[in-house]
């Protein structure tokens, strides 16, 4: 970032301004969690009017609208990322990988901007970059996406109906594959499940609704983090934090901790949420 930030804190304490640098990562602790279980989360930022994506006018994917995303939350994206054992990522955001039109490279970012995210990574004994697990009902994953992620674990969440040759490819490609639901789909039960058997215990999903949404299901997500920009964008193809059937029963989560950024002349105001499941 070209000058240091700082934020307000609202909420447990309020009135405390704290640096943006380092806000989240003591968040989230490896030691979190359900008992013997990974600490999940996930994070997102959306507009006041809720979108979180709209379609681009050129490729038709949908992503992060250019009118909220900003360089302070991308921050706190790569201070979440560098606090995680695996990434959870989905097949979409892979194949604009290889497209060139994804928002940005998997995290955790090698920008000179970040190089300190490295060093705590090494200071709390965690290899340079995170594990990737991609969700895939299709297996659809460019193999040269998949060869450039060869330096991290990478694993291939799918159902357990998967094409057989699919599978054999990308093993081939030196991705794991794990069978994780029924037919094609993935079970966040049996995926986070998976995970926790290999030895990672922080888990961050940066992938959108869908995934979102497996998680939610399942009953395995622990924390969501969520930046509002203050910032009305309107569109009419957008994504929003869930698309879909209601959920039932809908899930409470309680505030943990709510930052003000004022914002400056480059960038509006937001707010920074922290929010857990809560306790049933």
């Amino acid at each position: 970032m070209p000058k240091p930030y700082s934020v307000i804190q609202l909420y447990p304490e309020a009135g405390r301004e704290l640096p943006l640098e380092g806000l989240y990562l003591e968040h989230v602790s490896h030691a979190s969690g359900r008992a013997r279980e990974p600490f999940v989360y996930s994070n997102f930022i959306c507009s006041l009017d809720g979108r979180i994506a709209i379609e681009h006018p050129d490729t038709g994917d949908n992503k992060v609208p250019d009118a909220i995303a900003n360089p302070r939350d991308w921050r706190l994206f790569q201070e979440l990322a560098a606090r995680a054992d695996v990434l959870v990522t989905s097949a979409r955001y892979i194949r604009q990988l290889a497209a060139n039109t994804a928002q940005d490279k998997m995290p955790v970012s090698d920008a000179d901007e970040f190089a300190d995210l490295f060093a705590w990574r090494a200071q709390h004994g965690l290899s340079p970059q995170p594990a990737v697990v991609i969700m895939s009902a299709s297996l659809d994953l460019p193999d040269e996406v998949l060869a450039a992620l060869r330096q991290r674990p990478v694993y291939v969440a799918t159902g357990d109906e998967a094409d057989a040759h699919a599978v054999a490819r990308l093993e081939r490609n030196g991705a794991r594959v794990l069978r994780v639901g029924s037919g094609q789909k993935v079970d966040g039960r049996r995926l986070i499940d998976a995970l926790a058997a290999v030895g990672y215990r922080s888990i961050y999903s940066i992938a959108g609704p869908g995934v979102l949404e497996t998680l939610l299901n399942a009953g395995v997500l622990d924390r969501l983090y969520l930046t509002h920009m203050h910032r009305l964008i309107g569109g009419a193809n957008f994504d929003t934090l869930l698309e879909g059937r209601l959920l039932k029963p809908p899930v409470d989560l309680s505030l943990t901790a709510l930052y003000h950024d004022q914002g400056d002349e480059d960038c509006g105001g937001q707010m920074f949420g922290v929010y857990d499941m809560a306790e049933k």
